[in-house]
């Protein structure tokens, strides 16, 4: 425990002293978003049951809020809090348009929103299930269903030219991802030296993807960083394997999914960045480092990872260690979901938080230990 709290100096000064890293690239998703905070899982389903049983009626007793929505969006923000400028690549409607301003900050660059699609929006409910807070999103995929590479215009293909990163993240929603990142990914490795940064989302809805994304995008190494949670690595693992039953289900047991994550890096030759509850990890061929996650008290659960995903790709533009990097992103989302309001962290309060000294959530840094 000593020698990590010795490397959160090295962390804290690099923090303190940032070097200038440009703008990254964020696309291509906005949903608006409707948060539904309640109580317990089975004490929700059972009122809902009742007044279904009684022809209709209100549902009382939980709180809810509207906010910004979608992988790109929440993740540009949570850059946007840190310091960095992003370029944000959005389709939505005349509507979406409308309403996004309001939903984020003024310091946001919203030059590159089409008006040409239709609205995305997501009900998110958040609960407590089995001693963990869950949010349970019912969602109209609108736009981000729908954007291929042939909806980028000359302006957003020189701001991706001119980047140093791109992340093109939420290709869970859209049928034809494997060809977005395609040619997306071969258009940057071909026209910059930007890093290639991808979240495809839960793919739990639209398997088809992940196999022509692992095989053809990933080993043909058009993307330089996969950041997946536990869920989405061992999918992942599931088509690299040939479907093989051992990925068929999701394992509780923290080793099988960082097996899983190291089955991926190797069959494909990309770096994987693994969060999940208890720790994270980069893993790269024979390197794996991995960090617990800090044990804070979760108010909000959807977005969790796209703050997590803003503190990699800022620790990656920093040049960080894997150690600091994957430390920072914890930091980050640990912020965020014990907020009340689902706000992003600035790279200050992020550095008060470390200087905290905060706990370690328990089974990870046992796990850590243990590897």
């Amino acid at each position: 425990m000593e020698a990590m709290e010795l490397e959160y100096d090295r962390l804290i000064r690099a923090l303190e002293s940032p070097i200038d890293v440009g703008r990254p690239v964020i696309l291509p998703d906005f949903y608006v978003d409707h948060f539904v905070i309640a109580g317990q899982f089975d004490e929700f389903i059972e009122g809902l049951t009742a007044l279904a049983k009684q022809g209709g009626g209100n549902l009382l007793g939980n709180k809810q809020f509207l906010r910004r929505g979608g992988n790109s969006v929440n993740t540009a923000s949570a850059l946007l809090k840190l310091g960095l400028d992003p370029v944000l690549i959005v389709t939505t409607d005349d509507y979406g348009s409308t309403i996004l301003p309001t939903l984020v900050s003024s310091d946001l660059d919203l030059s590159h929103v089409h008006t040409d699609g239709r609205l995305s929006s997501t009900v998110s409910i958040e609960l407590e299930h089995e001693g963990r807070r869950v949010n349970l999103m019912v969602s109209d995929s609108g736009s981000a269903a729908e954007f291929s590479f042939s909806d980028l215009t000359e302006k957003d293909l020189s701001a991706i030219r001119t980047s140093n990163l791109v992340a093109l993240l939420n290709l869970n929603h859209n049928p034809d991802a494997p060809e977005l990142a395609y040619d997306l990914f071969e258009m940057v490795g071909n026209s910059s030296k930007a890093i290639r940064f991808m979240d495809v989302g839960d793919p739990s809805g639209n398997l088809n993807i992940v196999e022509p994304l692992a095989r053809n995008v990933l080993a043909e190494g058009l993307v330089d960083i996969v950041s997946l949670n536990e869920n989405e690595a061992r999918w992942f693992a599931w088509a690299i394997s040939g479907k093989s039953s051992r990925w068929g289900h999701l394992s509780s047991e923290p080793e099988d999914w960082l097996s899983a994550a190291k089955l991926v890096s190797t069959e494909t030759g990309t770096r994987i960045d693994l969060h999940t509850q208890h720790f994270t990890a980069s893993i790269l061929g024979d390197n794996l480092s991995m960090v617990p996650t800090f044990d804070v008290v979760s108010r909000i659960a959807c977005g969790a990872g796209d703050a997590w995903n803003a503190g990699d790709i800022y620790g990656t533009l920093q040049k960080l260690e894997d150690f600091d990097r994957l430390t920072f992103a914890n930091a980050v989302a640990s912020q965020y979901v014990s907020s009340p309001d689902a706000s992003h962290p600035s790279r200050e309060e992020t550095i008060a938080f470390l200087r905290s000294k905060p706990q370690l959530e328990s089974l990870g840094e046992r796990l850590v230990n243990r590897v």
